[in-house]
């Protein structure tokens, strides 16, 4: 990773949308509050985030996310611009952690938090994916063989 200048930021501009509102469908709930969602909001700073790595990846290189903390502060309707700035809080080794906050287009504090991204190398990653892929797959294959026979397996 290529060093990253200490309190270095980047902005990510949102556009609230009536689907980015709360909505608790597994629940058996329809629509909730007609505001901008805290998980929409927390996928936005792990966006926010990665925008600020982005560029100082090297060749081979790819980013993961490792936390999200957001504090939701305010609200924001469906319509509403909110913008999020990204700011390095710490480059440790290969961990990036950033501070986040997002403000309406009215002046208003949205929420604040934080994310961390870890960078690793991009086939190293893939290995790991590959390695989840098929423990995955013999789990579906032993629980469908379990299905088969009525019951667990040992």
């Amino acid at each position: 990773m290529h060093s990253i200048p200490e309190g270095h930021s980047v902005t990510l501009d949102i556009l609230v949308t009536d689907d980015m509102t709360v909505h608790f469908h597994e629940l058996g709930q329809g629509p909730g509050h007609p505001v901008y969602s805290t998980y929409w909001l927390a996928r936005h700073f792990e966006e926010a985030g990665r925008k600020l790595l982005l560029p100082f990846r090297e060749e081979g290189e790819e980013g993961v996310g490792t936390f999200v903390e957001v504090q939701h502060l305010a609200s924001a309707l469906p319509g509403m611009r909110v913008t999020h700035v990204a700011t390095v809080e710490s480059v440790e080794g290969r961990r990036l952690t950033c501070t986040i906050s997002a403000t309406s287009e009215l002046g208003d504090l949205i929420a604040t938090g934080r994310t961390g991204q870890y960078v690793t190398l991009e086939a190293k990653l893939e290995r790991n994916f590959g390695a989840l892929r098929e423990r995955w797959a013999a789990h579906q294959q032993q629980r469908d063989v379990s299905s088969e026979s009525g019951g667990p397996s040992s």
